[in-house]
């Protein structure tokens, strides 16, 4: 793991990459749904320099390169990447939390802990 990254980030990255398949596609549908409502906004997710980000997705996408074949073959297209791109998002929001209001923090990470995936509390 990269140096560059919270402990609390690499932690969450972890446990997510373990959630069950339906897990990870409950969340992938409730972020949809609430993208679609207006409730999770694109533009309050954090931004991160070159590095800082490349290292962040390194270690999603390592995280997650053990079920690819499971995550793609569940929704080809889409499965693996799903995955990825949600848990990165949240990953993002974590790290920067301190930059974010109570509920882009919220809209941006609350479908994991619905699946027993803890994030540090934005005041933390």
């Amino acid at each position: 793991m990269s140096s560059l990254i919270p402990p609390e980030v690499a932690a969450f990255v972890t446990a997510a990459s373990r959630l069950p398949l339906e897990a990870l596609q409950e969340i992938r549908h409730a972020t949809t749904v609430a993208f679609a409502s207006g409730a999770f906004d694109r533009t309050a997710v954090p931004k991160f320099d070159a590095a800082r980000f490349s290292a962040l997705q390194k270690l999603v996408q390592d995280s997650f390169h053990p079920r690819a074949e499971e995550l793609r073959a569940s929704r080809p297209g889409g499965g693996l990447t799903a995955a990825v791109s949600r848990t990165t998002t949240a990953a993002q929001a974590i790290w920067k939390r301190d930059r974010l209001t109570a509920e882009e923090y919220a809209a941006l990470t609350g479908a994991f802990p619905d699946h027993g995936v803890a994030v540090p509390d934005r005041d933390a």
